[in-house]
């Protein structure tokens, strides 16, 4: 069995267990109250949810959910004007997180889906991103890693050494330190292995900070494509690990959070449309 097929004889279990998860913290969310569903079961509260908020995004209104997406829950106006620096490392942390899950995502549906599925890697806008080192997808994996690296040095350096009295810090922060850091770590290093194994692109060079690391060492004699293989597996199914806890750690309470701040800001972009006032937070 191949390094790419042991991949994901272990990561698509992995992502069932993740979909379980969901499922789990759905239903516990679900045992809530849901005005005009007293009694419901809790698949019909689902439904009746699923309903509304589909109405609403296909409806006049779709302009001010995206909007409090947005402000509220994708910039994060509030922690904005509360504190800047936090801001700052939440803000990188996250979207360096999520633009390196989508590239990996949007990699894996060109790839394994419209290219050996439906033979259509022939169309340059599908196998650009399957494709090593190219320039569009090297430059913004490079600068992914980087936000997310920065984030979480921002986020280290607050909870683990400026330590607030009023911040709490518990094992599920440790969790998240320590997965996503590893998850860092073990990409960086193996972007500078596969570039010393001869995996290169057309533009290895807008791998910024990769590039140059891997040039400093590649003189050492290494089994470099050994290597390359096995961080490849080791990174991979370190993250898909990471990504099963979701449901029960502070990566979910960040999704919570987030839609929680766009209903709250398009209840106060309602308010003020109909004429009324509405409190926006400090």
């Amino acid at each position: 069995m191949d390094v790419e097929t042991l991949f994901w004889v272990i990561h698509l279990p992995l992502m069932l267990l993740l979909l379980i998860g969901l499922v789990d913290v759905a239903g516990i969310w679900l045992r809530g109250r849901v005005e005009g569903a007293d009694g419901a079961s809790a698949g019909r509260k689902f439904i009746i949810l699923l309903g509304r908020a589909l109405r609403a995004i296909f409806s006049r209104q779709f302009p001010v959910i995206l909007k409090a997406f947005i402000t509220e829950a994708w910039f994060n106006r509030r922690l904005w004007r509360t504190s800047r620096w936090r801001w700052l490392s939440h803000f990188l942390l996250l979207n360096g997180f999520l633009l390196l899950m989508l590239l990996s995502g949007v990699a894996a549906l060109a790839d394994k889906v419209l290219h050996r599925l439906f033979n259509l890697g022939h169309v340059p806008w599908i196998a650009m991103w399957y494709t090593a080192d190219h320039p569009v997808t090297a430059l913004l994996n490079e600068i992914g890693g980087v936000m997310m690296t920065v984030g979480l040095l921002f986020y280290i350096f607050r909870r683990y050494l400026a330590r607030p009295a009023q911040l709490r810090t518990g094992s599920m922060d440790t969790w998240m330190v320590v997965g996503l850091g590893l998850i860092l770590l073990t990409g960086w290093v193996a972007e500078i292995v596969r570039l010393n194994a001869g995996y290169e692109g057309p533009a290895p060079y807008l791998a910024f900070i990769g590039y140059p690391l891997s040039r400093l060492v590649s003189g050492w004699n290494l089994p470099w494509e050994m290597l390359s293989e096995w961080l490849f597996l080791g990174h991979g199914l370190l993250t898909s690990v990471v990504i099963v806890t979701i449901p029960y750690s502070k990566f979910l309470h960040a999704v919570a959070t987030a839609l929680m701040a766009t209903v709250s800001g398009v209840q106060q972009e309602t308010a003020i449309a109909h004429g009324g006032t509405a409190h926006v937070p400090a």
